[in-house]
């Protein structure tokens, strides 16, 4: 069995604000604005990143040379922000 790869789910909008992007799931092509989702900056570039399905490697590689981090720093907060992801079905894997 190969790697899990990650990609935004569909149904979803998204704002630029400064630094965060704001997520907001489209049911009926209306906006449900209670379950809106902000991402800060890290979370923004991962996001952004998975216009294509991306392996956690990659995206481990994209934020270490983004934001020079440690590979260990960057492995949890990789991790924390797809496990969170998935759980709000803005991110799938394939």
């Amino acid at each position: 069995m190969g790697e899990l790869l990650y990609k935004k789910a569909s149904g979803f909008v998204e704002k630029r604000m400064g630094n965060e992007l704001v997520i907001v799931p489209m049911v009926a092509a209306v906006a449900q604005m209670d379950k809106v989702f902000s991402l800060n900056e890290i979370g923004s570039l991962i996001y952004d990143f998975l216009n294509e399905p991306k392996s956690e490697k990659e995206i481990l590689n994209k934020v270490i040379i983004e934001f020079e981090v440690s590979e260990r720093i960057a492995k949890q907060d990789i991790k924390s922000f797809l496990n969170e992801s998935i759980k709000a079905k803005v991110i799938e894997t394939v």
